[in-house]
């Protein structure tokens, strides 16, 4: 199976996805909630949700567990240690699943979904035919 490489910053750590994964339109999604902006410094993550058997990561993330969350379930945030680039998000919500951020490839597929729109400022559009949810839907 062909893959997809990206890395972080400083370039200590690469995540490969497969292309079958990223080629899965419906599972790419924009996050607008608090926590992937305070997380990424952005006003949301771009993100891919893939089997864990479709990624591999080379290097050694740091996982901050994140309990402040609408789900009131931990998640893992992993982010390299040396320059701070989020790595990918892993849910009890989505069980066998990694979330990888997409800021860490040089071609970023257009999202077919948005989530917490609640919490996009009203300056920024939405984006045309992606389905918009105000949470994570159910």
């Amino acid at each position: 199976m062909s893959s997809t490489t990206g890395k972080c910053l400083c370039e200590q750590i690469s995540v490969a996805v497969t292309k079958e994964a990223l080629g899965t339109a419906d599972k790419i999604v924009v996050c607008h909630c608090k926590n992937c902006r305070q997380t990424g410094g952005s006003l949301a993550s771009i993100n891919v949700i893939a089997p864990e058997s479709s990624v591999k990561i080379t290097g050694q993330p740091k996982i901050y567990q994140d309990t402040n969350t609408d789900s009131g379930k931990p998640i893992q945030r992993a982010f390299c240690g040396n320059c701070g680039s989020p790595i990918y998000t892993a849910s009890l919500s989505f069980p066998g699943m990694l979330i990888i951020k997409l800021g860490l490839f040089d071609e970023i597929p257009k999202p077919a979904t948005e989530l917490y729109c609640k919490g996009r400022p009203t300056w920024d559009k939405a984006i045309d035919g992606a389905k918009q949810f105000d949470s994570m839907p159910k």
